[in-house]
């Protein structure tokens, strides 16, 4: 049966990768023209959330979220999920409504096309290999987060090819958190790794279905301090992984 079914994951992934590929060349005049201008994001941040909507649609992957009215109404927050599979972002921008900024490693940069939606300056690279470039981001966060714009960070950093056992976790989704004394939001991706994942090309799972999502209860971070960032990190990972279909 396994044999079987590798063939058909195949032709998902390639046919799945057309399909994104071919919806960047088609979006990109309009992206390029809405992320030229700092004064244009929120309306981008609209024709991404479209373009979301669609790649999850071609993709075959119906949303099912638990938990939407957890979602804050009003101010900054931190938006915290697992990193499962490659349709994560879209489901992010799909189900969150609010303008929020992206935060992504630094080699997204030299990816063909989507290196736009960074590199232009409405989201934010991180380049952890670098003191300066560190600083330079948790400085552009800070500032997102003082003039109320939610910051979304996959603490993982990366998609788990261990999904959806989660990988090595860094701490600065939670560092920032304390040190601005707004509320993480944890959200559990929990078959996204069904849908789409990073492990191999044969073996990985792939295939059409629900991506069901639960938004669990805001983590409120005031009156937390530095010290506290290992136990807030230890209770977040906690909530996010109880929704996982894990031992």
């Amino acid at each position: 049966m396994r044999y079987l079914i590798m063939p058909f994951r195949a032709v998902y992934k390639i046919y799945y990768l057309i399909v994104f590929a071919m919806s960047l060349i088609i979006t990109y005049p309009i992206m390029y023209y809405l992320l030229s201008d700092p004064k244009r994001f929120p309306k981008a941040f609209t024709a991404m959330r479209i373009h979301a909507f669609f790649l999850l649609l071609f993709a075959g992957a119906f949303l099912k979220v638990k938990g939407a009215e957890n979602i804050p109404k009003n101010g900054a927050y931190i938006i915290c999920p697992n990193h499962s599979s490659y349709i994560d972002i879209f489901c992010l921008y799909t189900i969150f409504p609010k303008y929020f900024v992206f935060t992504g490693k630094k080699e997204i940069e030299k990816w063909p096309l989507f290196h736009i939606y960074y590199t232009s300056g409405m989201n934010i690279l991180v380049d952890r290999s670098s003191k300066t470039g560190m600083f330079k981001a948790l400085k552009r966060m800070s500032h997102e987060i003082e003039i109320g714009n939610p910051l979304a960070i996959f603490p993982e950093g990366t998609i788990s090819k261990d999904a959806p056992r989660m990988t090595s976790i860094k701490p600065g989704a939670f560092a920032i958190a304390i040190q601005k004394q707004v509320p993480i939001v944890p959200v559990t991706f929990v078959t996204n790794w069904k849908r789409l994942s990073r492990s191999g090309f044969w073996n990985g799972p792939a295939v059409p279905g629900i991506a069901e999502v639960v938004i669990h209860k805001p983590i409120i971070t005031t009156g937390l301090k530095k010290e506290d960032v290992s136990k807030l990190q230890d209770e977040v990972i906690a909530v996010i992984s109880s929704a996982l279909p894990i031992s």
